[in-house]
């Protein structure tokens, strides 16, 4: 070969590989997306949803929908067949999991040199989704959390404010049983509920905050090394706060048989005082839950007390699949076109217009839900009022929703997930089982806190080691 032609071969490699990546972001003729109930359901315009994001990119969403609640059984079917999706929506520890076994993609790169990353109303959103420094998923929304809400017209008819500390908490609460303004007997009174003592998945801390406080029941990091959170100092404190209320009568003495419904249905019979729920929508829609019952009922969201902060659970990710051929693509036109803050978050937020919106005087307005025309649709694919993205639609949501979110997001910190893994996973729900045993009996005044504290750690001594070990290793 000549001088000249190995110079000319030269030249069409270099352009060859500068080309690369290019080619890697070719558009994909279809995208296989496997889904949840946080996707638009079938009835109500799943289809029309689909076939809005054609028109506006051309290309095909394939799409896996299973049931709500056995989303995670068919995706662990989805990979032990080989039918894997391209995409598909990972949160919690299963999020965790599927990255820890390699099975999705390490979008680190893409997401630093993406557009949106500059974008982003509260980097430490996404930052809490990074497993050893790596990202391998997108939030498309804020994980948000949960907010006190008090019986604001208790609260004027007692003439207090809200409490700044747990003292004024306390005494919050005690007024709420013993001078109900209502005029219920003290014992028809619930000075506070919750869907339970812990909570049933993670972060198990995210109720009741102003007694757990900077507490958790949750494996939680020290230093360098992950601690269960249960054998802390600081939990025995918490818990002694929770079994003191408890034995004066200002916490629920149904709470450990609470569900959410259970809980919602007692805020909205008028006899409960303070109730710690999501953020946002949920102002809304407590205010006329209880309106129904009590019309000058009015819902207050109130800020955390100085000894705590609220807590964001981890946001629900959109992770693309180790398998896929075409990552960065589908990054591109998927990742990126959702949140692009134009078209792409238009369709993801309102979805498409003349089926789920309308525009009117330059307002985006809801059009009725197809699946019940009584009601308004209220999202697409991302929950409107918990965009990642600084992005300001023309749309206004109702004050109740926007100042409870206001508040929580300004009080709030973003909690990460432990690097969890198959092992970790698999003993996780025993164990915690076993804390809310204790926690329970605690509470209840079944068994002292250091003999409750003690019983657990013996009985749960053979998971934590395990667990610990399994997270610790990283």
């Amino acid at each position: 070969m000549s001088r000249f032609a190995k110079a000319a071969l030269a030249i069409a490699l270099v352009a060859a590989v500068a080309a690369l990546p290019l080619l890697a972001q070719a558009k994909p003729a279809s995208i296989k997306l496997m889904v949840d109930g946080t996707f638009q359901v079938k009835e109500n315009g799943e289809q029309q949803l689909v076939d809005g994001f054609k028109d506006l990119t051309g290309i095909d969403l394939v799409l896996n929908h299973p049931v709500h609640n056995e989303y995670y059984n068919k995706v662990n079917l989805a990979f032990s067949t080989g039918d894997i999706p391209d995409i598909l929506i990972m949160s919690g520890n299963w999020y965790t999991k599927y990255a820890d076994a390699g099975a999705l993609y390490d979008l680190t790169k893409l997401y630093n040199k993406s557009d949106f990353k500059k974008r982003l109303a509260d980097p430490a959103v996404v930052e809490a989704l990074k497993i050893d420094g790596k990202l391998y998923g997108i939030p498309f929304e804020r994980g948000n959390g949960t907010i006190t809400y008090v019986r604001g017209d208790w609260l004027d008819k007692l003439g207090l404010k809200p409490p700044k500390n747990y003292d004024e908490f306390i005494n919050m609460l005690r007024l709420f049983k013993n001078k109900n303004p209502d005029g219920l007997p003290p014992e028809k009174v619930i000075p506070i509920t919750s869907a339970g003592l812990v909570n049933s998945e993670y972060p198990l801390d995210i109720y009741l905050r102003e007694f757990y406080q900077d507490a958790t029941p949750d494996f939680v990091k020290k230093g360098s090394k992950w601690v269960d959170g249960m054998t802390e100092p600081n939990m025995a404190k918490a818990l002694k706060r929770m079994r003191d209320a408890y034995a004066e009568g200002l916490i629920d003495k149904e709470i450990i048989t609470n569900k959410t419904s259970n809980a919602r249905d007692k805020w909205a019979s008028g006899t409960v005082g303070c109730f710690n729920y999501w953020a946002g929508t949920w102002n809304l829609n407590l205010h006329n839950l209880i309106t129904k019952n009590v019309p000058n009922a009015i819902t207050r969201p109130i800020p955390p007390i100085k000894e705590t902060k609220y807590v964001e659970r981890p946001a629900t990710t959109y992770a693309i699949t180790a398998n896929a051929k075409n990552p960065e693509g589908l990054f591109k036109y998927f990742h990126e076109f959702v949140l692009d803050g134009g078209k792409g978050q238009t369709w993801a937020t309102f979805g498409t217009e003349g089926v789920f919106h309308k525009i009117e005087d330059g307002q985006i307005k809801w059009l009725p839900s197809l699946q019940d025309p009584k009601k308004l649709f209220l999202k697409a694919v991302i929950s409107p009022e918990l965009p990642v993205t600084n992005w300001q639609p023309n749309w206004k949501p109702d004050p109740m929703i926007s100042e409870s979110l206001k508040m929580f997001q300004a009080n709030s910190v973003a909690y990460g997930l432990p690097p969890a893994n198959e092992k970790y996973l698999e003993l996780l729900p025993e164990l915690n089982n076993i804390k809310t045993q204790y926690v329970t009996k605690i509470v209840f005044g079944q068994m002292t806190i250091e003999e409750g504290l003690a019983a657990y750690k013996k009985d749960s001594a053979k998971y934590v080691e395990t667990m610990l070990a399994a997270i610790n290793k990283k």
